[in-house]
């Protein structure tokens, strides 16, 4: 039986081109090259964050009609039923379950899936916020069409800044909305709308530009140097999703401010120079690529451990890594295991923030079939209401993506 399509309703073509992604599993071109493919294709198992990514499947319609049914509360009009903000995020994904919840947060986050932006979600919209699951770019989809507060297709910069001020680093740590990075987005007079595409790239941005105005404010003398203190209160806030337990417990005693720290040439005491704020940013938005150059040069062998000299070596290749980089990182290493200047794969996960990896989970979660009842599930295994509430989850408060970098409503 075919599967009906909901693509009407969507609200945009990248939205409305997810269903025509997904190959059905009995595509006869697959086989016929299985067949006349002389070579065996070797296939790694290893659950990292450069797996391949399975494809995705579609819930059918009649799987996912009892689920909408039994949370849907509302009786529109036309006499459908329709979930509201409070059915979807509240009982539904089972988020700001407390009886003071934010009102605002609810409906912001409920609009991922109401893309007519009414208040009320339908069963064909909540069909459709089905198929952006599975698209590879979900965890982007869905911020989209919580910042597009109108269903326009676009973002205006008021959205942008209304939306982002109900996240927990601008809590922490406000933002110029005045500054010409905003300028350059949304124009100087920020009356230009973005889409999808400049939206995604201004997202991952963001964080970064929040970085340097922080500590923009608390250099206060302009000569380029915060405290160590101030620089934890940065990492903490605006930075928290680079972030392991480790390298949190570590920040004073790296940044040259407590008794075992490292002194550099421009680290003055108890002063974080800008060149080593840029440099420590750098090394853990790149620990993936870290991770991947030791993987290579180890060939196998989890238990090597490189010196310094090794991993400068590794790392010629790779323009975008820097000495200074690598001077923090084995310094990061000896904190673990104090004069022992080595790096090892425990170093490396130590210091990981892993967010290639929590992706990697969205797929896991997503790529699940809704079933009838609780009974049918298997041992560890989530139903598709799990995969929704990962994702609004993460967007909630544990993701950073994702992919998405930190859109921690509050």
């Amino acid at each position: 039986m075919a599967v009906p399509s909901f693509d009407h309703v969507l609200t945009s073509k990248r939205r409305r081109d997810i269903a025509h992604d997904v190959l059905p599993t009995n595509d006869p071109f697959c086989s016929l090259h299985a067949r006349i493919n002389p070579f065996r294709t070797a296939h790694c198992k290893a659950e990292t964050a450069l797996a391949e990514r399975n494809i995705i499947p579609r819930a059918s319609p009649d799987t996912l009609r009892p689920i909408f049914e039994r949370f849907a509360s509302k009786q529109g009009a036309d006499g459908k039923k329709y979930m509201t903000s409070e059915d979807f995020i509240r009982k539904y994904l089972g988020l700001f379950t407390e009886e003071n919840y934010n009102r605002e947060s609810v409906r912001m986050l409920a609009s991922a899936a109401d893309t007519t932006k009414d208040g009320d979600i339908s069963f064909e919209e909540f069909c459709a916020f089905e198929a952006l699951l599975c698209s590879p770019d979900a965890l982007y989809l869905t911020a989209f069409e919580i910042f597009d507060r109108n269903a326009s297709d676009s973002i205006t910069c008021d959205e942008f800044e209304a939306v982002i001020r109900h996240t927990q680093p601008l809590y922490d740590m406000d933002f110029d909305f005045n500054s010409e990075f905003i300028k350059k987005y949304f124009g100087a007079d920020k009356k230009r709308s973005i889409n999808y595409q400049a939206f995604t790239q201004l997202l991952h941005d963001f964080y970064e530009e929040q970085g340097m105005q922080a500590f923009k404010k608390y250099d206060k003398k302009g000569d380029g140097a915060i405290t160590s203190m101030d620089f934890r209160h940065i990492m903490t806030t605006v930075k928290s999703h680079l972030l392991t337990d480790f390298v949190r417990d570590n920040l004073i005693a790296v940044s040259g401010g407590g008794a075992s720290g490292h002194k550099f040439p421009d680290l003055r005491e108890g002063k974080v120079t800008f060149p080593y704020y840029a440099a420590f940013n750098s090394l853990l938005a790149k620990m993936e690529l870290i991770k991947r150059i030791y993987l290579s040069y180890s060939r196998g062998n989890m238990e090597l451990e490189m010196t310094k000299g090794d991993f400068l070596q590794a790392t010629q290749s790779y323009a975008q890594i820097t000495p200074y980089e690598v001077e923090i990182l084995f310094h990061l290493c000896e904190l673990a295991h104090p004069g022992k200047k080595t790096l090892s794969l425990k170093d490396i996960i130590l210091i990981d923030p892993e967010r290639l990896k929590r992706v990697s989970y969205v797929d896991r979660l997503i790529n699940v079939k809704a079933v009838a009842s609780k009974e049918e599930r298997g041992v560890g295994t989530a139903v598709l209401e799990s995969a929704y509430r990962f994702l609004l989850g993460a967007i909630a408060g544990a993701c950073g993506a994702t992919a998405v970098y930190p859109i921690d409503l509050v």
